[in-house]
C-alpha cells in the first residue's frame, strides 16, 4: 500500500507528514510492547490526510508550538509532532508529556506519552524517537549502525528502547508511583524512524535503483540490511570527502542540511542555500561548515535525494 504524497506547501507541515505517514526503521523486536508497522502509520495518515490539508491551509498553531519549544534537538522536534499529532486527534487524549518519574527521591526515569485511547479505554505508554545512522563494514550487524557523530548506535538504541526506556512503566515501583497519579498503564507502543544511509557505491546505488522499482525485500538483500529492519525503511547513502568530489560535477547543486530537511525535504527552486561542490568545500574550509554534513541533492535524477558527506577519517 502506496502512501499518499501531497505537495504540502509548509516546511512544518511536511515534517509533520513524514513524521506520521513515513515507515519505522526496525521492525516489531519482541512482543513485550507494540511497535507499530507501515500499514499502521499509513493508514492514520492517510485517514488524518483532511485535517493535514486544513493544517497546511494555517499553520500557524503548529509553527507556534515548535517555535515555543526550547530544546532544538532534532528529537524534541519530532516529539513535538507527535504531540500536535496526538491532541489534534479525536481518538485520543494526552494525559502526560515528558513524566519525569521521581521515586522517594531517585529518579527512574522519563515517559514521553501518556496517551489514553478514547476507542480502547487503554492508557498507553508511548516512547518516540527519530534517528539517522550510517552504516560500516557489514551493515546487516544492527551494531555497525552510528550516528553521524558516532556516539549513538543502532542496537544500543534498539536495546535501551527495549530494555529501558518501553518498559520503566512495568517497574513495580513506577506502577505504584503512577497509581498515586491515578494512572494505570494498559500498554506500551515505541515509535522509532529515521533513515539508514549506506557507504557510497555507485554500482551499488544502480542495481538498487533498478531493484526499488521491482521488489522492496530484492532491495533490501541488495543493500546488505540488518535483517531487524523493514523492507521499506528509508534510505540512502554517505560520501567521503574525495568520492564526493569524483561523483558530482561543478554544475550539480546542493542544499546543505543544518536545522531542516532531515526529515521531509526543502523546496530547493527558491532555496538561497543552494550552492555546488566548491562551495561546499571552501566552507568546509572556512568552517562555515563542518563534518559530517547532510545535504539535499537538488533536482535528482535518482531514487534518494540526500546524503553525507565525512572526513575521510570518519570510520577511523
Amino acid at each position: 500500500m502506496a502512501t499518499v504524497v501531497i505537495p504540502f506547501k509548509h516546511q512544518s507541515v511536511r515534517d509533520l507528514a513524514w513524521a506520521i505517514s513515513s515507515p519505522p526503521l526496525v521492525l516489531q523486536p519482541d512482543q513485550s510492547c507494540r511497535w507499530p508497522d507501515s500499514r499502521w502509520y499509513q493508514r492514520v495518515y492517510e485517514e488524518s490526510l483532511p485535517w493535514f490539508l486544513k493544517v497546511d491551509e494555517d499553520p500557524s498553531e503548529l509553527e507556534d508550538l515548535l517555535d515555543k519549544q526550547k530544546d532544538r534537538r532534532l528529537g524534541k522536534v519530532f516529539e513535538t509532532l507527535w504531540f500536535y499529532w496526538f491532541i489534534q486527534h479525536p481518538q485520543y487524549e494526552v494525559i502526560e508529556n515528558n513524566l519525569q518519574i521521581i521515586v522517594d527521591g531517585e529518579t527512574l526515569g522519563e515517559i514521553d506519552f501518556i496517551v489514553l485511547d478514547k476507542m480502547t479505554g487503554q492508557m498507553v505508554h508511548w516512547e518516540v524517537a527519530v534517528k539517522f545512522y550510517l552504516g560500516v563494514d557489514d551493515t546487516s550487524e544492527m551494531s555497525n549502525w552510528y550516528g553521524p557523530n558516532r556516539r549513538d548506535r543502532l542496537d544500543l538504541k534498539v536495546g535501551h528502547l527495549l530494555q529501558r526506556q518501553s518498559i520503566v512503566s512495568r517497574d513495580q515501583r513506577v506502577r505504584q508511583w503512577l497509581k498515586q497519579k491515578n494512572l494505570d498503564i494498559n500498554q506500551c507502543a515505541v515509535i522509532l524512524k529515521g533513515r539508514l544511509y549506506y557507504p557510497w557505491n555507485r554500482l551499488l546505488a544502480s542495481s538498487v535503483k533498478n531493484m526499488e522499482r521491482l521488489k522492496s525485500e530484492d532491495c533490501v538483500e541488495k543493500l546488505n540490511s540488518p535483517r531487524q529492519c523493514g523492507s521499506d525503511h528509508q534510505h540512502s547513502w554517505w560520501f567521503k570527502e574525495g568520492q564526493f568530489d569524483q561523483e558530482f560535477d561543478g554544475k550539480q547543486c546542493f542544499v546543505p542540511l543544518i536545522k531542516q530537511g532531515w526529515m521531509e525535504s526543502i523546496p530547493t527552486l527558491n532555496e538561497r542555500d543552494i550552492c555546488n561542490k566548491e562551495h561546499i568545500f571552501k566552507a568546509i574550509s572556512d568552517n562555515r561548515l563542518r563534518l559530517p554534513l547532510q545535504f539535499q541533492v537538488c533536482n535528482p535524477r535518482h531514487s534518494w535525494d540526500r546524503a553525507f558527506l565525512v572526513q575521510e577519517s570518519w570510520e577511523g
